[in-house]
């Protein structure tokens, strides 16, 4: 997330467009998710090349015997590990007894976060075995850093039975957390540690038997890698172990030699911890009385790990003398494993999702192809034999189900609606409970999803101020009036001269949004709602009411925060604001401003790196630094204290202090985006591009020095968190001394220097622009991922459009076959319930939050929703019921008492977007009996479209004035809450003789 901190005016303020972070997941996280980014094999240019995995369905070794050795089948070893993608936070397991072949225990997500990528997380198993405990969020959680500290959720998951039980939330997203112990009990941590330093880190113990908080504790500072033991917490706090007790007063057990980044309990009490020191992984055993060093491994190559009966080492552990250290075992390995098994006898090496590598069409879309195979590598430290497996979660599969024959004839729904006298609703549903100016679900404010080369383009241009493109009046159907781009928002000239290198920007939006302009429901070529950052103030959950005043109105590719909240002092103009929500290029033209403004106040603080000459992409880590967390400039405020914030600084304890560049090893880091500053993410983005659904990069390599190809051509990334964390911030990294990196606790701790680490000074070792697109070049033609819906292919009757004008759409389809009736969509059940509090609220304020535009299917729009679970039990979920009604227009129908006409009906399902079953039910109008019967016809959306755009004929059925079609996403008891409901045009063709070819309705009564 973007933010300035500036001393200028309101006025000044908004034509510098500050955006803030919503989502990058794929780009962080990879996916597309993503949260995370669409990744893939890598090119010598880029990180390590990654072994294709086979697909054994999850078994890792076909000679176990050999591999693991004679007693494999009564071992009791099981390896636990957690990974996500964009249907959740996935935990496996696998037992020796049965050759380590890994399953699925549980997947963990929150259902219906809106557009949110893959999920990422942490797993730790507790010391019986019996129990997970997992910390997860949403890749683009990553993005903002309230959401990093207090913002992730927390389970507990019984590995024999998969029982999930949902523990504290709103806890820390950090590489420490949780903590497990040798019993069963799990620490989870939540940070208030703001961006001075100064803050609390509240501690919650849960008995992972039953889930339930047992104790919790509230330590002044910055506490990392909890551990809890029966007689208190331990854990780092200002650079000591420390041990803090019920009341949370943390008693100092010893300085520590370096910066910690793991600790684990061993046999017989004792504790051991590796730190980095000197530019080397160190590790030490704490016996009660005293530390004791064991030995060195090169930084980055040792992973420490609770063992059954005490510990162990793995890695490049050669250096490493176990005989000092009763209970802690080693094993060789490559390089530092993901995890170890409980008794050690597996090391995982890797476990990323595919949606990591490139395979990722449909990443962000409905249909979500990619998620749920699982591509893992370990390796069996008996024989020292590598593996590989792919494990197939149940997300991955969706079962095909046959369309169901018609329910009770003449029987109305649970919910009956009027059968005639149909009233116009507002033809945009929204919900009115955001501040944000541009609303969601506006017909008239539909984004074009576009695809990486036209990303590109626009960056080389914008960064140069040539992104001089006309968009004409009305364009997307927005209603404005023609503009250009780079006119509404013009390239900020930087301090000194220059301009932004388009990787850095490339970086940026990679991180932030996986080049995403309209919502992670759209692939590029479709239209939908523009991507929005927490729109309804609620964490993007659709399970939470609105909550008007903390809607963060970030939107579109770079999530241009700044002068789009209407309830703030002076938002845009409905020209430039309906640009940034709908049109990439403005997007990313007021993106580049605000990154350039950012430069400009550092400059205004002096504060450099290296040169500070801006054509080096080295030269631009502060920047980004301040573009996440802000650049603190009014020295008038602050004891005069201005700078950098401390969140992320490289020498802050929430990331690992042994990681390596992000990125440069594997795309597999995408997974676990919170290891890394912001800065270093966009920097690993800048290396190592993300990958496209063709496994192609997105955007081009920088010209790195010395050819570009050689590990001396990446970029020289800083890691040296002492350039950043000095006397000139009070800051002590604690690499001898054992203090607080930041004792004063206050703006004091805000980096305000310059840093010089030996990069981007000149052509021999910076790295600078490489520009794909010439300058003044032309917008490149779009390369779609789906075909465009049909443009007027309906079948003759009266056509009901789920546009109030079907001219309102992204894909170019202009009218030619009038709509002759009227779609409404009835948001919620129209009634109210007791929370349990006292309080009564409508379902009216929860439906809208699941409910989106899509640009496919019949005149380039559809609606959809997913399936809740109905029924009138206690855990039906009509709290999201969307209610879709094609009412065709009663003067063109027969009037009641008449015999009334037949009609054939037609329904149009896109060709992405729907799944589910759906039951369409007529409701026929007043019969000659004066008895408005219904007929209901199920439709399995996916196996009739079957990635097509399909009419659908239900059948033939006798209508009256009053008679209308309807469709809801809480028709079903075996509804999750996953798949996709569409709602699309549909068509009343008048006829004389019923239909034989109709799915469901063969006769002519109503």
């Amino acid at each position: 997330m973007a933010l300035t901190r500036s001393n200028k005016s309101a006025g000044a303020r908004r034509r510098t467009a500050r955006r803030t972070a919503r989502i990058g997941m794929l780009s962080c996280a990879v996916l597309a998710a993503g949260l995370l980014p669409a990744s893939g094999v890598a090119t010598s240019a880029q990180a390590a090349p990654q072994d294709s995995v086979p697909h054994t369905n999850g078994n890792l070794f076909t000679s176990p015997k050999k591999a693991l050795g004679e007693d494999w089948q009564t071992s009791t070893d099981r390896s636990v590990i957690g990974t996500g993608d964009s249907t959740g936070f996935h935990i496996l397991a696998a037992d020796e007894s049965q050759s380590f072949r890994y399953r699925e225990v549980a997947n963990l997500t929150e259902t219906g976060l809106d557009g949110i990528g893959p999920w990422t997380g942490y797993v730790c198993t507790t010391g019986t075995g019996r129990y997970a405990a997992a910390v997860y969020a949403p890749s683009t959680a990553t993005n903002k850093p309230a959401l990093m500290q207090h913002g992730a959720f927390a389970a507990v998951v019984d590995l024999t039975t998969g029982k999930v039980t949902r523990s504290v939330a709103g806890v820390q997203l950090a590489y420490f957390s949780p903590g497990c112990g040798q019993g069963d009990t799990v620490t989870f941590t939540r940070s208030a540690v703001g961006d001075s330093g100064k803050g609390t880190t509240k501690l919650f113990d849960v008995d992972a038997t039953t889930g339930k908080t047992v104790g919790t504790r509230t330590v002044t500072g910055q506490f990392t890698n909890p551990l809890p033991t029966p007689d208190g917490d331990l854990g780092v706090l200002g650079g000591r172990l420390v041990k803090v007790s019920a009341g949370g007063r943390a008693d100092v057990l010893t300085d520590l030699p370096g910066r910690l980044f793991a600790l684990t309990p061993s046999a017989g009490g004792a504790v051991d911890l590796a730190v980095v020191a000197h530019g080397k992984d160190v590790l030490h055993r704490w016996d009660g009385k005293k530390l004791t060093s064991l030995g060195t491994a090169p930084l980055g190559r040792l992973g420490l790990y609770p063992r059954r009966g005490g510990d162990l080492v793995a890695g490049d552990v050669s250096g490493i003398d176990t005989a000092k250290a009763p209970g802690l075992s080693k094993s060789t390995a490559p390089g530092k494993p993901l995890a170890a098994s409980r008794e050690g006898h597996l090391l995982t090496t890797s476990a990323a999702s595919e949606e990591l590598k490139g395979i990722t069409s449909k990443i962000g879309s409905s249909s979500r192809q990619g998620a749920g195979l699982i591509d893992v590598k370990a390796l069996a430290t008996t024989s020292g034999t590598p593996a590989a497996t792919q494990v197939t979660t149940a997300e991955a599969v969706t079962a095909g189900t046959d369309d169901v024959e018609p329910d009770v004839n003449g029987q109305p729904e649970k919910i009956a609606l009027a059968q005639s006298g149909v009233t116009a609703s507002d033809p945009n549903p929204q919900s009115h409970y955001s501040n944000c100016l541009v609303k969601r679900n506006n017909v008239h404010a539909q984004a074009l999803q576009p695809s990486t080369n036209m990303v590109e383009w626009a960056v080389d241009q914008a960064v140069h101020g040539d992104l001089n493109i006309t968009r004409p009046a009305n364009y997307l159907g927005a209603g404005s009036a023609a503009y250009n781009p780079q006119t509404l928002f013009p390239r900020l000239p930087l301090t000194g001269g220059g301009y932004v290198p388009a990787q850095v920007m490339l970086g940026i939006l990679a991180q932030e949004s996986n080049f995403k302009q309209a919502s992670w429901h759209s692939v590029p070529g479709d239209g939908g709602n523009p991507l929005l950052g927490d729109y309804y103030g609620n964490a993007d959950s659709i399970h939470n009411y609105p909550n008007n005043g903390a809607a963060d109105c970030g939107y579109g590719i770079a999530q241009v925060t700044t002068g789009m909240n209407e309830a703030k002092p002076d938002p845009y103009e409905p020209t430039e604001a309906y640009a940034i929500a709908t049109d990439y290029a403005a997007n990313i033209a007021a993106g580049v401003r605000i990154l350039s403004q950012t430069w400009n106040q550092l400059k205004s603080l002096g504060m450099n790196v290296n040169t500070g000459n801006p054509a080096y992409v080295e030269n631009w880590s502060m920047a980004l630094w301040g573009y996440n967390s802000g650049v603190y400039t009014d020295s008038s405020q602050n004891g005069g204290h201005t700078g950098l914030g401390w969140f992320n600084n490289p020498a802050n304890p929430n990331y690992p202090s042994d990681r390596a560049p992000f990125l440069r090893d594997s795309y597999d880091d995408a997974a676990h985006p919170a290891n890394w500053p912001y800065e270093e993410k966009i920097m690993g983005w800048v290396e190592t591009p993300q990958l496209t659904y063709n496994a192609k990069p997105s955007y081009a390599l920088p010209l790195f020095p010395t050819g570009g190809t050689s590990p001396a051509g990446k970029l020289n990334l800083n890691l040296n968190y002492r350039a950043y964390c000095d006397s000139s911030n009070n800051c002590d990294p604690g690499a001898s001394s054992g203090s607080d990196p930041c004792p004063a606790e206050n703006e004091t701790c805000w980096f305000h220097g310059s840093v010089d680490w030996g990069a981007g000074s000149d052509s021999t070792d910076g790295s600078t622009e490489n520009l794909v697109y010439s300058l003044g070049s032309g917008e490149p033609a779009l390369n779609r991922q789906y075909d465009a819906g049909p443009c007027n292919n309906a079948p003759a009757g009266l056509l009901v459009d789920d546009l109030p004008d079907p001219d309102d759409n992204t894909q170019g389809c202009t009218e030619s076959q009038p709509s002759e009736g009227k779609f409404n969509l009835q948001l919620g059940d129209n009634f109210t319930y007791d929370r349990g509090d006292g309080t009564w609220r409508a379902t009216g304020d929860i439906a809208p939050i699941d409910l989106h535009q899509l640009g496919a299917g019949y005149d380039g729009h559809a609606w959809f929703t997913h399936g809740y679970k109905g029924g009138a039990g206690s855990d039906a979920d009509l709290w999201h019921r969307v209610t879709a009604t094609w009412t065709p227009n009663p003067s063109l129908m027969s009037e009641p008492g008449t015999t009334g006409l037949l009609y054939d009906i037609y329904v149009h399902l896109p060709n992405h977007g729907a799944q589910a079953i759906v039951p369409y039910t007529v409701h026929v109008g007043m019969n000659t009996a004066g008895v408005a019967a219904t007929r209901t016809c199920s439709v399995n959306q996916a196996t009739r479209s079957n990635g097509k755009d399909v009419w659908v004929e239900l059948g033939t059925v006798r209508m009256w004035q009053g008679g209308n079609l309807q469709a809801d996403n809480t028709s079903r008891s075996d509804y999750t809450g996953d798949l996709d409901v569409a709602y699309d045009a549909v068509v009343f063709s008048a006829t004389t003789t019923a239909s034989s070819s109709g799915i469901c309705f063969h006769d002519a009564m109503p």
